[in-house]
């Protein structure tokens, strides 16, 4: 799968297949984490390796889910936590 493009409300994120069901997202040039597949349910995984990478979110699509990545990373800042593993 080449890269790919999701629009939400909180901008226009690239998102590159990783594994079978695990893609990459980065919004610009800031890579946010992980998105995992589960059944009917998309994992955002934030962090920069996937082994250690932590749940931040669950969404019913993948846009959604790269949302959370952005949410997380955001909150995260704001009280002071390292976003980088």
């Amino acid at each position: 799968m080449a890269a790919m493009t999701l629009v939400s409300e909180t901008g226009s994120y690239t998102v590159e297949r990783f594994a079978n069901g695990v893609y990459c997202v980065s919004l610009g040039a800031s890579f946010l984490g992980f998105v995992e597949r589960a059944g009917g349910i998309y994992v955002a995984l934030a962090g920069e390796r996937y082994d250690i990478a932590v749940e931040v979110g669950q969404a019913h699509s993948l846009a959604s889910a790269a949302s959370a990545l952005y949410d997380g990373r955001r909150t995260a800042t704001q009280i002071g936590l390292s976003t980088v593993a």
